[in-house]
């Protein structure tokens, strides 16, 4: 049995913890047998104890030792930022990132995979709270190709504030990848996995070198050698024309992609005044796609006007680097402190583009080929300061200003003639431009603590300049200057420690792309073109929320009631002339959304965890303008759940599902509900639990899925029904050696809040 002194050492350090004081704590007590660690690290210091100062009377429990542990919550959110911690995600370890984002509330992922956030699919998106060359490409190609066991975790970040973008009216999703480390020295860790749609691995590596920390990580992962399959049927109804009263469409398709990505993170502290970092980053993204497609179309009395059948072979690859340097310094404390950075980004994204025809009948002027070879380069500088002074403990001011500076260019050539041997260009339908997009802001923002209360309100500029030149095609070079002022503001009260209500206002707003903007007509798809606006103005979105939130006890979660307005929407527009069918952008949309959200996380034991998410949203849209006469409204909504079960401190098991209704767009909407499920396992071995063994299972039961989608404007009626494969079954394996303390540090100039710390200049992140 054990000593009084051991007795009394672990009553001293659990008194500390405050843990006899808090009986509804989440922390729990677990009993170990065989060691006597703790008891001798403690006993020291209360040897001048004499025995006889103990009540003998009482019936104590002795421990040889005990842990105390805490889980980290999957979701957690205060109203402004929604948090998923990939690394409580069981699945994380075998599966890619846009897998993951379909389990993160307010992020829904369709089965084309596109991304929409808070329903938006107009949103900011940074890697480690700063933008990234490589998330400006095609981004489903490039989430799916950035593996999840890189990540730590995921934000929702619905109320950014002044001091960041007012770019993306659904706001920012920031992917935090930095992970911390627990041992000492260096760390080194490796990692592989293979499931139904790619095999991959990584190595990551920190040494600290004096006051040198230093971090790199080189992923890859290759999607071809099991390439998804995808199959889609479409229809284009013209009431208003006998001539040409239907077309249709039918494909079948097989895609892959490979990617390799690196990067490199340093911090150097000097002193505890002074931190000095650098970033530098490389992403190489592929991609190709090839199938088979049918094209035809009818007069009202199903009598074919032309048929074709055609290959298609699609590829493309995406080159992105970057660098960042950045400076804080700290005046005597923390809390004040002024940052300077400088970011470089260069980017191309070359794609070529192949069609050939295998049968040719009608009244069409299809070549039997057809080829478009594109080209796009982007460089990037921003200059950004930023100045934070805590007062006081109750007030603390923000300001700054960023400057950034943007080239594009952009090169699309066709090509058509009998074959690929003797395709000649077209030089009348041939566009080479460039574009210019700068960006000048300045930010100020106040916060301050009254008791209970706490206050925060920002105001930011940006002015915006773009300008397009074109250096072929007869099309006129513009220039377009933008002034937008946002602003925020939020009032939360602590009706608890950690338990508010929080009411808060946010703008947003979103800038047209080259590709909106860009009046190029694209004709290589028969019966159909497609060009940009160049009149586009920015979309502005209006938030405003209501949040109750509790993330204390054993059950914890928070309910939030939000509408969004939207005016002068940029939205797709589809029209029929000259029996041909159009597809543009128009600023004429009206948007309103209200809605609720729910989300809870109950840690039933301290090995058992379940937690849920629900959203319902009405919706109401509408346009009316000389392009576009058209409304739109309906409910709709979300569910999803994750439940996790820990045995032995080893074996972890997991189980997860999710639905969607149909969504609604301003001129389609979805018919079909769409689901996710999923189960796994995993397990720690050897000693500091170095190798990680994962197995997980998700969708079986039902390996494809059908997705409908449905746009009406005026009498055009679009049809698209596509199917997909979605099943997945995977294994991953991880193992680690060496330790390390710390974690490279960052400037308050990056989004995410550090979590280990030591030391000045590290801290106010936000």
């Amino acid at each position: 049995m054990a000593s009084k002194k051991t007795y009394i050492s672990t009553f001293i350090l659990c008194s500390a913890l405050g843990l006899f004081a808090r009986p509804d704590s989440e922390h729990s007590f677990e009993a170990a047998v065989g060691s006597e660690e703790i008891s001798n690290q403690t006993s020291a210091s209360v040897d001048s104890i004499p025995n006889d100062s103990i009540e003998n009377d009482i019936d104590y429990t002795y421990l040889d030792e005990f842990v105390i542990t805490e889980h980290a919550k999957l979701v957690k959110s205060d109203g402004a930022t929604l948090t998923y911690n990939v690394t409580e995600d069981p699945e994380s370890a075998s599966s890619n990132t846009l897998q993951i984002l379909r389990k993160i509330p307010g992020v829904t992922v369709d089965a084309e995979d596109n991304v929409k956030v808070n329903g938006q699919s107009s949103f900011k998106i940074l890697l480690n709270g700063r933008e990234d060359p490589m998330l400006k490409g095609d981004i489903k190609t490039v989430l799916k190709s950035l593996p999840a066991s890189t990540i730590k975790k995921i934000e929702v970040i619905s109320e950014p504030g002044a001091k960041y973008d007012a770019e993306g009216v659904g706001g920012i999703l920031n992917i935090v990848t930095d992970k911390s480390q627990t041992l000492t020295g260096y760390m080194t860790q490796i990692g592989a996995w293979i499931n139904s749609y790619q095999v991959g691995g990584y190595v990551n590596a920190r040494g600290k070198f004096n006051k040198v920390l230093l971090d790199a990580n080189v992923s890859y992962n290759n999607g071809r050698p099991w390439k998804r399959t995808y199959n889609s049927d479409r229809t284009v109804e013209n009431l208003d024309d006998s001539e040409n009263y239907l077309l249709s469409s039918s494909s079948k398709s097989s895609s892959g992609w490979d990617y390799t990505g690196a990067n490199l993170n340093m911090s150097w502290e000097p002193d505890t005044l002074n931190l000095f970092t650098v970033a530098l980053n490389f992403g190489n993204n592929g991609w190709d796609s090839h199938g088979l497609e049918r094209r035809f179309q009818q007069r009202r009395d199903m009598s074919t006007v032309w048929d074709l059948t055609r290959d298609a072979d699609n590829k493309g690859r995406y080159l992105g680097v970057g660098g960042q340097l950045s400076y804080q310094h700290n005046f005597l404390r923390d809390d004040h402190n002024i940052v300077i950075s400088y970011e470089y980004d260069f980017s191309k994204n070359n794609g070529n583009n192949d069609y050939t025809a295998t049968y040719l009948s009608g009244e069409g002027t299809e070549t039997p080929f057809s080829t478009q070879l594109s080209k796009n380069h982007s460089n990037s500088h921003i200059f950004q300061l930023d100045y934070s002074n805590k007062l006081s403990k109750r007030h603390l001011i923000e300001a700054g200003g960023k400057l950034y500076l943007t080239d594009n260019s952009s090169f699309s050539l066709p090509s058509f003639g009998e074959s690929a041997a003797n395709a000649v260009p077209s030089l009348e339908l041939a566009m080479d431009m460039s574009q210019i997009k700068n960006l000048y802001a300045l930010y100020g923002s106040y916060s301050g603590t009254f008791s209970k209360l706490n206050v925060t309100a920002g105001l930011r500029y940006e002015y915006t300049y773009m300008g397009v030149r074109y250096r072929l095609g007869e099309y006129p070079d513009f220039t377009s200057r933008l002034h937008d002022l946002v602003p925020n503001a939020a009032v939360s009260y602590n009706l608890a420690s950690a338990t508010s209500l929080r009411f808060a206002y946010q703008m947003r707003i979103s800038r047209p792309s080259i590709y909106n903007i860009n009046p190029y007509v694209n004709v290589l798809t028969p019966g159909q073109i497609s060009y940009g606006n160049p009149d586009l103005k920015s979309e502005k979105g209006h938030l405003f929320s209501l949040v109750y939130s509790n993330y204390e006890g054993k059950f914890s979660g928070s309910a939030k009631l939000t509408y969004r307005y939207v005016n002068n929407g940029v939205n797709d527009v589809i029209f029929v002339r000259d029996g041909i069918l159009n597809s543009t952008y128009a600023n004429i949309g009206e948007s309103h959304n209200a809605g609720i959200d729910l989300s809870g996380d109950w840690n039933i034991t301290s090995d058992l965890r379940w937690s849920i998410y629900g959203s319902a949203n009405y919706v109401h849209m509408r346009a009316d303008s000389e392009m576009l006469h058209a409304h739109n409204q309906g409910w709709q909504g979300s569910f999803s759940t994750n439940l996790n079960y820990t045995l032995l401190s080893k074996w972890k098991f997991s189980g997860y599902g999710g639905l969607w209704t149909p969504w609604i767009d301003l001129q389609g909407k979805g018919t079909s509900t769409g689901y996710y499920y999923g189960i796994g396992a995993s397990r720690d071995w050897l000693k500091d639990d170095a190798l990680n063994i994962q197995i997980s299972a998700g969708n079986f039961l039902t390996p494809r899925r059908t997705s409908n989608y449905e746009q009406i404007n005026g009498n055009l009626i679009l049809k698209n029904s596509f199917r997909y494969s979605q099943w997945n079954v995977g294994v991953s394996i991880s193992f680690k050696f060496g330790g390390l303390t710390s974690s490279v540090k960052r400037t308050a100039a990056s989004i995410e809040k550090e979590e280990s710390q030591s030391g000045g200049g590290n801290k106010g992140a936000n």
